[in-house]
């Protein structure tokens, strides 16, 4: 009993530690560290002359809490530019960042 229960132990640790790397290369956590909340986070590739549609949707991220943006169809795609805007329409743009490198965007 002890050595099945050992086992289990050992295969759960396992995937615990292999479990992040299933994410995509360029998923990343935006922090808004902002005194607003945001409305509406857009991505897009760094090649492309128009923002993507709004990653949040229906939802909005709260001031000091953070989201993470899980990205997916881009391949091994790493640049990529940031459009966030808060309740304020308050805007920021990030340029060339490079999401296979970062795991955070701070906003504001």
């Amino acid at each position: 009993m002890y050595r099945r229960l050992s086992a289990a132990l050992a295969v759960m640790a396992i995937v615990a530690v292999t479990a992040p790397a299933f994410a995509g290369i360029q998923d990343f956590t935006i922090r808004n560290n902002g005194k607003f909340s945001v409305f509406y986070i857009f991505v897009s590739p760094t090649a492309s002359d128009q923002w993507e549609e709004d990653v949040l949707g229906d939802q909005t991220l709260p001031a000091n809490s953070q989201i993470t943006v899980e990205m997916n169809g881009y391949g091994n795609q790493c640049m990529f530019d940031i459009k966030i805007v808060d309740e304020r329409d308050n805007a920021r743009e990030y340029y060339d960042v490079d999401l296979c490198n970062i795991l955070y965007v701070d906003f504001p």
